[in-house]
């Protein structure tokens, strides 16, 4: 690999883009700029602006995981018109192996500090994720710098409490990844990612008239698996997919497209039993098992050992369970085996290892994983959840 690029940051004055900009815009996106690329695609940039709430004169990093240049220009476009700032910090999967396999010690200082200065400066964030990092032959030694960077990056988030709305975007990459085409993934998550913030809260509203006023939270899963939780005092959390000022006031600054969901944290220290789950990193037919709020033992037809190696991998307690939800978006019905759209298909179940600081929890990690639960069962205080 050559020059790497590292980010694109554009200058912006007096809120408007200069002609040289917008003209290497233009060439950078192989489009024009009088027209939108797609009608899609820019309703799907005013989805995500509407989203994580951009106000005038703020500045709006974009995290970019994806590669799609023709979203990008879309995005940069309609924060534009908003009033905001954009500021770019492009790290497709071709410049992440490049770091982990080709860059200099001082080359990935120097992009550390870059981020951490992005962040420092941002108001708000959108991460655009759909990219397939190819991790094949790294050095376990490479790691250890990249996710130091990661850990002062999430830092930075969680003490500034900035709002951060991450969006699964259709890549080839992905869709080749979960045996589809471009246009087969465009078609099943696309409308998803539309779904009106009214229309999540619509079956939000519905769920929590059932879920309230219940300590005792149980999941069934597999054949015989129950876990129980304790809320204690924490609250029931929700994500429409736009994160406004009454979310915030509740520490709900996280949010994803798709959307719809509830979720909660629960008392770190007493989460009992086991849990089933289909597949987990590269671990099939897993079984955890939990005592006194941790992970204690792990089954699996195949992989145990290499997932035990991998949770010991992360810092923190990256063995408790950091949250739960329901999924509730009324465009998801059936699977694809990404779990950042799985988990909001109508009716599914979520659980989240580690992390969990920036919703009101109390367990710090430097792992915070999601595995979807799509035949399982939530019941609070013994009420099936449907």
């Amino acid at each position: 690999m050559g020059e790497a690029v590292k980010s694109l940051q554009l200058p912006v004055k007096n809120g408007t883009i200069s002609p040289e900009v917008l003209y290497a815009l233009k060439e950078y996106t192989h489009c024009s700029p009088r027209r939108s690329i797609m009608p899609s695609l820019q309703s799907i940039a005013q989805r995500l602006v509407e989203g994580i709430q951009a106000q005038p004169g703020e500045v709006i990093q974009i995290a970019d995981r994806t590669g799609r240049t023709d979203l990008l220009y879309e995005l940069f476009l309609t924060l534009e018109l908003a009033g905001a700032t954009p500021i770019l910090d492009i790290e497709p999967p071709t410049f992440t192996r490049w770091l982990l396999t080709e860059a200099t010690a001082d080359e990935l200082v120097r992009f550390g500090r870059h981020r951490v200065t992005s962040m420092q400066r941002a108001d708000r964030e959108i991460t655009l994720s759909g990219g397939v990092i190819d991790l094949a032959g790294v050095n376990p030694t490479r790691l250890a710098p990249w996710r130091a960077i990661d850990e002062e990056v999430t830092a930075i988030e969680e003490g500034r409490q900035l709002p951060i709305l991450s969006v699964a975007i259709p890549t080839a990459a992905q869709a080749a990844h979960l045996g589809m085409t471009l246009a087969e993934l465009e078609e099943h998550l696309l409308p998803a990612l539309a779904v009106s913030a009214a229309e999540n809260q619509r079956l939000i509203d519905q769920t929590l008239a059932q879920v309230l006023g219940g300590q005792q939270i149980a999941i069934r899963s597999g054949q015989a698996c129950v876990l129980t939780m304790q809320q204690g005092d924490r609250t029931w959390l929700t994500d429409d997919g736009v994160i406004d000022e009454a979310d915030r006031s509740r520490g709900a600054i996280v949010s994803n497209l798709p959307a719809g969901s509830i979720y909660t944290t629960v008392l770190e220290g007493e989460t009992e039993g086991s849990l089933y789950v289909p597949r987990f990193h590269q671990a099939t037919e897993v079984v955890l098992h939990f005592a006194q709020g941790r992970i204690v033992s792990i089954d699996a037809a195949t992989g145990a050992d290499e997932l035990v190696a991998w949770l010991d991998s992360h810092s923190g307690e990256p063995r408790r369970i950091s949250h739960i939800g329901m999924g509730l978006n009324p465009a998801l019905s059936k699977p694809v085996g990404w779990t950042l759209v799985d988990e909001h298909i109508l009716g599914a179940l979520f659980v989240a290892l580690g992390e969990n600081r920036y919703m009101g929890g109390e367990n710090a990690a430097s792992l915070n994983y999601d595995l979807a639960l799509l035949n399982a069962t939530l019941e609070v205080a013994g009420r099936v959840i449907r």
